[in-house]
């Protein structure tokens, strides 16, 4: 999967549910009592939608923010924001870190940029989110199969009696089919268990009275879908495991099904009863133990300002406004729709112009020797020129494709260099190069002092004609000869920079180093040949 993929999804998932998430904080806040709790568990529940949902709709206004510097059409007008405004602050703090005199620190910004440049950076932060990604779901697998032993190991054994027929006539009285209810021991409150199969866990301390109260409770859940619900919030912790906002949205999502399932219990009930089953919710506050966020179960215990307010919202009976939960409701959903409007029309898509100049005299005249029909021979061919030019070993790469162009990014395995190529589809490598550390100790050498570097000048020359040939076959025959532009030692290698010259064009030098070894050994650092078109 490509990298973009994922990266589009997340940036622009993040960026709207956390929006929808603080604004939800403020409606929870103040129009509770006018939307009411239903209300609010849709809205959480379009969140839910948007955090999970990796789709995205055509919006012609969209095209207007996209920056001309994320050349690479897969990437969204939003997420090619985010990147271009994060290099930014990077190259910001790399100018104030070379002002202060760090030179580490600001070799080390460019070598980042470079890195987002050419997709490192971008395969990194997927590696690293996978695996953050992958460590919460086995935490929470871990934590409800360790909360389900706990339970089995705790069953006494099912209601039966009095107590089995109550219920029962509770479930019909409310509509819902009866699931198994099974006494435990130790329980600290009453939960719905399980997703597929649930059932209800009973304290076996629980009173007759209390009994009943609490089994409606946890029958409406089951109306209500809680124990789905509870799975849903579990997905969205995994899947936006970096984001705080949406764990805090899961507590007051959980919350809040709560409370809607307060109201379903409260709904035919008259004060007396309302008071009783208000009582059974002060005496569950001292039991502190219920199921987390991450167990799939629910549990009745809420302390504090949130029993306070449980309780005098089970009291007070207070119906919504149902003219402005209808209006909620309607402009929730037009929001959900609209956050989704996120890609560019398909004219726009391939009307795309990436800010690289389009046209290059040298290069685009040229036909190349091999024809790169998909990604995956692509990335085989800049494979083999990385190991025969370059010298280099066996890469991990990325791939991807804008407009007739292959962008191939690749990491040495062996050396750990990074490396990127950008190669037509007949075969013509426009621009290539090692991405290597700024070289230490670099000195220019002066041009009254070629002649004693005319040996190595002259090899690398060599090197050179035929290296650029294997990279675009047949420019010899569009530029000049090669011209020494500089040479640049330093204590471990020197650095020997040409340029070819078209032979009827200026606009498109082509420019190349070679690396030469104290041994002898050489090996192409860059060459590009894409000028200003």
């Amino acid at each position: 999967m490509r990298t973009a993929v994922l990266h589009n999804f997340l940036i622009e998932a993040t960026i709207m549910s956390s929006i929808a998430i603080l604004l939800m904080m403020i409606i929870r806040k103040t129009l509770r009592r006018q939307l009411g709790n239903t209300a609010v568990c849709f809205g959480w529940l379009l969140v839910a939608v948007r955090l999970l949902l990796p789709v995205s709709f055509a919006n012609p206004l969209i095209h207007s923010i996209r920056s001309p510097y994320a050349a690479d059409s897969a990437i969204r007008p939003i997420a090619g924001q985010v990147l271009v405004r994060t290099k930014d602050m990077i190259k910001q703090a790399g100018d104030i870190l070379w002002r202060a005199g760090n030179e580490a620190g600001s070799r080390m910004t460019d070598r980042l940029i470079d890195d987002i440049d050419f997709g490192n950076a971008g395969l990194n932060l997927m590696q690293i989110y996978l695996i953050g990604a992958s460590l919460v779901l086995c935490w929470f697998i871990f934590s409800n199969l360790r909360f389900r032993r706990k339970l089995r190991t705790g069953h006494i054994e099912p209601v039966s009696g009095k107590l089995l027929q109550q219920y029962e006539t509770v479930c019909r009285e409310r509509g819902v089919k009866p699931v198994p209810v099974i006494f435990t021991d130790p329980l600290p409150s009453a939960c719905l268990v399980g997703v597929i199969r649930p059932y209800i866990a009973l304290p076996l301390t629980a009173s007759p009275a209390e009994a009943i109260h609490v089994l409606t409770h946890e029958i409406c859940h089951l109306k209500n879908r809680d124990h789905l619900w509870s799975l849903l919030r579990l997905l969205c912790c995994a899947v936006h495991w970096f984001n705080p906002l949406v764990w805090i949205a899961a507590a007051m999502s959980r919350t809040d099904t709560e409370l809607r399932c307060d109201d379903r219990v409260v709904r035919p009930m008259d004060p007396e009863q309302r008071k009783a089953y208000a009582n059974v919710l002060v005496l569950a506050a001292s039991r502190r133990n219920a199921p987390g966020v991450s167990v799939l179960a629910t549990g009745m215990t809420m302390t504090g300002k949130k029993l306070k307010t449980r309780v005098l919202t089970v009291l007070q009976e207070k119906k919504p406004v149902r003219w402005l939960t209808f209006m909620f409701c309607v402009l929730a959903a037009v929001c959900l729709i609209c956050a989704f409007a996120t890609s560019k029309l398909p004219e726009q898509i391939e009307g795309y112009d990436p800010w690289v100049p389009v046209y290059h005299h040298v290069t685009d005249d040229m036909k190349g020797s091999t024809a790169l029909t998909d990604e995956a021979a692509a990335q085989q061919y800049a494979c083999r020129l990385w190991q025969d030019v370059f010298n280099g070993g066996a890469s991990t790469t990325e791939v991807s494709k804008v407009n007739n162009r292959y962008n191939v990014a690749g990491d040495d395995t062996a050396s750990g260099t990074a490396w990127y190529m950008i190669i037509s589809d007949s075969g013509i490598v426009v621009d290539c190069a090692a991405l290597e550390n700024t070289v230490q100790d670099a000195v220019m050498i002066d041009p009254s002092e070629f002649d004693a570097y005319e040996e190595e000048v002259d090899r690398a020359a060599d090197y050179l004609r035929w290296a650029v040939e294997q990279l675009a076959p047949g420019i010899s025959g569009k530029t000049t000869a090669l011209t020494l532009e500089s040479v640049i030692r330093n204590s471990d290698s020197l650095r020997i920079n040409f340029t070819l010259m078209p032979r009827d064009e200026i606009s498109d030098t082509v420019w190349i180093t070679v690396k030469v070894l104290p041994d002898g050994t050489m090996s192409l650092v860059h060459f590009t040949a894409e000028g200003n078109g």
